[in-house]
Order: structure tokens, then C-alpha cells, then sequence
């Protein structure tokens, strides 16, 4: 996977060094505003329990995250690279019995739940249509998540921790359409499906304003749905919610 992964970046940093065009970096902050729908099973022998994160373990599922992205362009070829720190936490006096990770927390008790998830996007997008503030683009994109999920209890005595390391490649289409004066709409939707084992989506679609030459403000709307089986463990989440952004050209 590494040496896949290194033959596919020297071929992507060839592309970008054989071109002609002068090349021009966008970096870009992003706040977004989530609702989380998230249930996790951390199994041991075959044997866990679905954990619904909100219902179950009293996460609060409406949390604000801060991203950054950076991108390189060179005429109608981009490399990007996105990286946004998705953390959750809560505590709740459990009204039935779950396993995690091989242990049994009880009814009655008193837990505390921590889920730590960064979310990097590496990708390559081509730009076949761009022209007049008007783009249509393809994207290849590797997503990796890696992380950690832990459950504690004092009064049981049990704190179990499982990790999350999980590389997802997508495709995906980008476009964007230009409106009169400084104005101008777009969106990407990225994504794969591997059948009951794993799927992805992560699509957005924004207003943008471009009060400066080389400023860009965006307000936008994003969904991100993710299931994976795996080890049997589960996770299915979806991220939904508005975004603020601000995008500068050097």
C-alpha cells in the first residue's frame, strides 16, 4: 500500500513539474458546524454490542470543527491535501448492558466515552472544462481516518481503548459555475462503495464571493456518511451541518 501509494504521488508530482502553467497555492480555513448520527461496534471474539453514541453514551452530537486545506494548481491540474480533527466525548449512567471490546459495562453504571477521529484527504484533481470562472473536474482522492475510540467506567473498573486506522480510496466530480459581478456556486461530492464492507460519501455545495483578487469567502452546506466493517467492528457515521470558509491565492 505504501509503495502504491509513493508510485502514485511521483506520478501526480510529474504531471505537475511537466506542465507549462504557472503554478499558484490556495490555502483555505473552514469551520464547520456538525450533526452527528454515529453507532460503533468494538467486538472481541465476534461478540460487541451496537452502541448508538448520542442514545447510549450521552455524546454530544452537535459539535463545531475547524479544517484546513491547502492546494497546488498548475493550469487545470491540482494536488490537495485537506486535514480537519473530528473529536466527541460524553458521559451517561448506562441503562443497559453493552460490550466493548470484550468487556461488559453493566447496567447502571456510570461511563465516559472519547472518540478521536482525523480525517486526511489527499487528491488529485483535473480540470477538463475551465474557463470564465466555469469548472468541471474529476477527482482521485485517497481518504485516511485514524484514530481511537475508548470506553471507562471507575465503578466497574474497566477502561478498554480500540484503534482506527482506515485508508479509503474515492472518486469523485468537482464543478463550479461563474454568476455575474463577484459571484459564483460550486460543489464536489467524493466518494467509493465496497459493498457491505465499506462506503463513503463526503459532498458539499457552497455560495462563494470573491471580494478581493485573491480572496475567496464561501458558505456553504456538507454531508459526509461513512460505514465500514471491519475486524468485526463497525462504525456507521454521518456528519451533517453548514460550513464558513476563506480562501486565499499566493
Amino acid at each position: 500500500m505504501k509503495k502504491f501509494g509513493l508510485a502514485v504521488f511521483a506520478f501526480l508530482v510529474a504531471i505537475f513539474f511537466s506542465s507549462t502553467a504557472s503554478a499558484v497555492v490556495d490555502v483555505e480555513g473552514r469551520y464547520w458546524l456538525t450533526d452527528l448520527d454515529g453507532t460503533v461496534q468494538v467486538s472481541s471474539d465476534g461478540v460487541g454490542t451496537d452502541i448508538d453514541l448520542a442514545n447510549d453514551l450521552g455524546v454530544d452530537n452537535k459539535k463545531n470543527f475547524f479544517e484546513g486545506r491547502i492546494t497546488l494548481e498548475l493550469g487545470s491540474h491540482k494536488l490537495r491535501y485537506g486535514f480537519v480533527p473530528l473529536k466527541w466525548d460524553g458521559s451517561k449512567t448506562l441503562t443497559e448492558t453493552i460490550t466493548f471490546a470484550g468487556q461488559s459495562y453493566t447496567a447502571s453504571a456510570d461511563v465516559e466515552s472519547e472518540m478521536n477521529l482525523n480525517y486526511h484527504r489527499l487528491g488529485y484533481e483535473y480540470d477538463f472544462i475551465d474557463a470564465l470562472n466555469n469548472k468541471l473536474g474529476v477527482i482521485l482522492e485517497l481518504k485516511y481516518f485514524d484514530g481511537d475510540v475508548s470506553l471507562r467506567s471507575s465503578a466497574l473498573g474497566l477502561d478498554e481503548t480500540d484503534s482506527i486506522k482506515i485508508p479509503l480510496p474515492t472518486v469523485g466530480v468537482a464543478a463550479q459555475v461563474g454568476l455575474p459581478m463577484i459571484f459564483s456556486v460550486g460543489g464536489e461530492i467524493t466518494g467509493i462503495t465496497l459493498g457491505s464492507q465499506a462506503y463513503l460519501v463526503d459532498g458539499e455545495a457552497s455560495v462563494n464571493i470573491k471580494p478581493f483578487p485573491f480572496v475567496v469567502i464561501s458558505g456553504g452546506y456538507r454531508i459526509f456518511k461513512m460505514h465500514v466493517d471491519y475486524d468485526n467492528n463497525k462504525a456507521d457515521l454521518t456528519l451533517k451541518g453548514p460550513f464558513l470558509t476563506v480562501k486565499a491565492d499566493f
